[in-house]
């Protein structure tokens, strides 16, 4: 089973909510599959426990009559469609206004709302990836009217939210793990969250380990590239001058240098008893030399 099924599973696992959160949940997956119609709602589903969810809640908070029926689609292979339809009867309208009074203001007003609209919309188009692979958490919309209120709902609770068309649908999508998380706990997915939180953990922990060992790599790598070049600059000088003809603090350097080739410069510091700057300053004066050498002899 995918990530996202899990996920999910334990959310449609628990339907013991209050009737506002499922009136929202109900207005968000309503609004977010195009659900509404002139004279009907109709909602397509191929999750046949969200269509029982669906059902259920519509008994719950109303007392409307409801059509069930389903199809079969070949398109991606064959599989079922359940389909929901609750046509204009008494009382249909007064249902209607309230699924629709859910705008974004009164969303935001509203622990209890915004759970369940949030909710609603991860259970019909929301999908996760498993954070061993990346954090992701997608919502493919079937109109933009949702997707630009869902957006502005999670960029007014302070979420990296971003927006964009993929496929010619409108996709609402965050990146970041604990924006993630928070979007977890929201909705109810406790375990799946504790599950997540612990895998991110150890990611994290890997990558900074891994980090550190590049460091460590590269600082290795940086301190033999020094050491060679410099050695190579005073073999070049021995061989065209003489150490002897150093000076005798260059001299000192120098041999200190060809003794200890895999040596920071911190360590050479210490083996002499001067400071690292003093060091640097002394290796910058065999360089000089070297470049002049290296000079005269194009010259010539």
């Amino acid at each position: 089973m995918s990530y996202t099924y899990n996920v999910k599973q334990e959310i449609l696992d628990n339907d013991m909510i209050t009737d506002i959160e499922k009136k929202s949940e109900l207005a968000a997956i309503f609004l977010s599959k195009n659900a509404f119609y002139e004279d009907r709602i109709e909602l397509r589903l191929e999750n046949l426990p969200l269509a029982k969810r669906v059902y259920k809640f519509i008994k719950d908070v109303s007392s409307l009559k409801i059509e069930i029926r389903y199809s079969i689609s070949k398109r991606l292979g064959e599989h079922n469609v359940y389909i929901i339809v609750v046509p204009r009867q008494k009382g249909y309208r007064d249902f209607i206004e309230q699924l629709k009074s859910f705008n974004e203001k009164l969303i935001l007003a509203s622990e209890e709302i915004l759970k369940g609209f949030i909710r609603g919309i991860f259970l019909s188009c929301g999908y996760i990836k498993d954070p061993q692979k990346e954090y992701a958490l997608d919502f493919f919309m079937d109109n933009e009217e949702a997707a630009e209120r869902f957006y502005n709902i999670l960029q007014a609770k302070d979420k990296k939210v971003f927006k964009t068309l993929k496929r010619n649908k409108p996709l609402v999508y965050l990146r970041n793990s604990e924006d993630i998380m928070d979007i977890m706990v929201l909705i109810g997915s406790i375990q799946s969250f504790f599950k997540y939180e612990e895998m991110t953990m150890i990611k994290d922990l890997k990558n900074k380990t891994i980090r550190e060992m590049n460091w460590e790599v590269a600082n290795e790598t940086k301190t033999l590239n020094t050491g060679n070049n410099q050695i190579k600059m005073i073999k070049y000088i021995d061989k065209e001058m003489g150490l002897s003809s150093l000076s005798s603090v260059l001299e000192e350097i120098a041999y200190v240098r060809l003794k200890n080739p895999e040596s920071s410069l911190q360590e050479l510091a210490e083996i002499i008893g001067i400071s690292k700057s003093g060091v640097r300053n002394r290796f910058r004066r065999i360089e000089e030399i070297y470049n002049n050498l290296i000079k005269n002899e194009i010259e010539e």
